[in-house]
Protein backbone atom coordinates (compact mmCIF):
# COMPACT_ATOMS: atom_id res chain seq x y z
CA UNK A 1 0.00 0.00 0.00
CA UNK A 2 1.31 3.43 -0.94
CA UNK A 3 2.36 5.73 1.88
CA UNK A 4 1.27 9.36 2.01
CA UNK A 5 3.86 11.92 0.92
CA UNK A 6 3.87 14.92 3.28
CA UNK A 7 5.70 18.10 2.24
CA UNK A 8 7.20 20.19 5.03
CA UNK A 9 7.30 23.97 4.63
CA UNK A 10 11.06 23.73 4.08
CA UNK A 11 10.69 21.26 1.22
CA UNK A 12 7.98 23.38 -0.40
CA UNK A 13 10.25 26.41 -0.16
CA UNK A 14 13.09 24.43 -1.72
CA UNK A 15 10.84 23.44 -4.63
CA UNK A 16 9.89 27.06 -5.28
CA UNK A 17 13.55 28.12 -5.19
CA UNK A 18 14.47 25.41 -7.68
CA UNK A 19 11.66 26.55 -10.00
CA UNK A 20 13.06 30.08 -9.81
CA UNK A 21 16.59 28.85 -10.57
CA UNK A 22 15.42 27.01 -13.67
CA UNK A 23 13.45 30.05 -14.78
CA UNK A 24 11.60 28.74 -17.83
CA UNK A 25 8.33 27.01 -16.89
CA UNK A 26 8.45 24.40 -19.66
CA UNK A 27 12.04 23.50 -18.79
CA UNK A 28 11.19 23.29 -15.08
CA UNK A 29 8.35 20.88 -15.79
CA UNK A 30 10.57 18.68 -17.97
CA UNK A 31 13.73 18.70 -15.84
CA UNK A 32 12.28 18.97 -12.34
CA UNK A 33 8.57 18.32 -11.94
CA UNK A 34 8.06 15.23 -14.11
CA UNK A 35 11.11 13.38 -12.72
CA UNK A 36 10.13 14.44 -9.18
CA UNK A 37 6.59 13.13 -9.61
CA UNK A 38 7.95 9.76 -10.83
CA UNK A 39 10.42 9.58 -7.92
CA UNK A 40 7.74 10.39 -5.33
CA UNK A 41 5.44 7.77 -6.82
CA UNK A 42 8.19 5.17 -6.43
CA UNK A 43 8.97 6.43 -2.94
CA UNK A 44 5.33 6.14 -1.84
CA UNK A 45 5.41 2.46 -2.82
CA UNK A 46 8.96 1.77 -1.54
CA UNK A 47 9.87 4.05 1.40
CA UNK A 48 13.23 2.36 1.94
CA UNK A 49 14.31 3.10 -1.62
CA UNK A 50 16.76 5.88 -0.78
CA UNK A 51 19.92 5.11 1.19
CA UNK A 52 20.35 6.60 4.65
CA UNK A 53 22.30 9.83 4.79
CA UNK A 54 25.64 9.42 6.53
CA UNK A 55 25.68 11.19 9.88
CA UNK A 56 21.89 11.51 10.11
CA UNK A 57 19.69 9.36 12.31
CA UNK A 58 16.87 8.42 9.98
CA UNK A 59 17.12 10.71 6.96
CA UNK A 60 17.21 9.10 3.54
CA UNK A 61 18.07 10.61 0.17
CA UNK A 62 16.60 9.81 -3.21
CA UNK A 63 18.21 11.31 -6.31
CA UNK A 64 16.04 12.46 -9.21
CA UNK A 65 15.96 14.76 -12.20
CA UNK A 66 18.22 15.17 -15.18
CA UNK A 67 21.57 13.57 -14.39
CA UNK A 68 20.32 12.85 -10.86
CA UNK A 69 20.77 16.52 -10.09
CA UNK A 70 18.23 16.85 -7.27
CA UNK A 71 18.17 15.17 -3.88
CA UNK A 72 14.94 14.48 -2.04
CA UNK A 73 15.68 14.20 1.68
CA UNK A 74 12.98 12.43 3.66
CA UNK A 75 12.12 10.55 6.83
CA UNK A 76 9.69 7.65 7.04
CA UNK A 77 7.26 8.03 9.94
CA UNK A 78 4.07 6.29 11.01
CA UNK A 79 1.91 9.03 9.48
CA UNK A 80 3.71 8.91 6.12
CA UNK A 81 6.86 9.98 4.33
CA UNK A 82 7.95 13.48 5.37
CA UNK A 83 9.87 15.39 2.72
CA UNK A 84 12.24 17.70 4.55
CA UNK A 85 14.36 19.09 1.73
CA UNK A 86 14.66 19.15 -2.04
CA UNK A 87 18.15 20.29 -2.97
CA UNK A 88 20.34 20.78 -6.01
CA UNK A 89 23.14 18.29 -5.36
CA UNK A 90 25.69 20.35 -7.28
CA UNK A 91 26.08 22.78 -4.39
CA UNK A 92 28.73 22.71 -1.69
CA UNK A 93 28.22 19.65 0.58
CA UNK A 94 28.65 21.91 3.62
CA UNK A 95 25.59 23.88 2.53
CA UNK A 96 23.60 20.67 2.19
CA UNK A 97 24.62 19.53 5.68
CA UNK A 98 23.73 22.97 7.05
CA UNK A 99 20.30 22.85 5.37
CA UNK A 100 19.59 19.42 6.81
CA UNK A 101 20.48 20.66 10.29
CA UNK A 102 19.51 18.30 13.09
CA UNK A 103 17.49 15.82 11.03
Amino acid sequence: MAREIIWTAGAESDLLQLYEQVGDHAVAIKTLRHPLDRALSLLAENPGLGPKVRGAKSVRRLLTGAKMRFGVFYVEEARGILLHALLDMRQDPKLIRCRLGDL
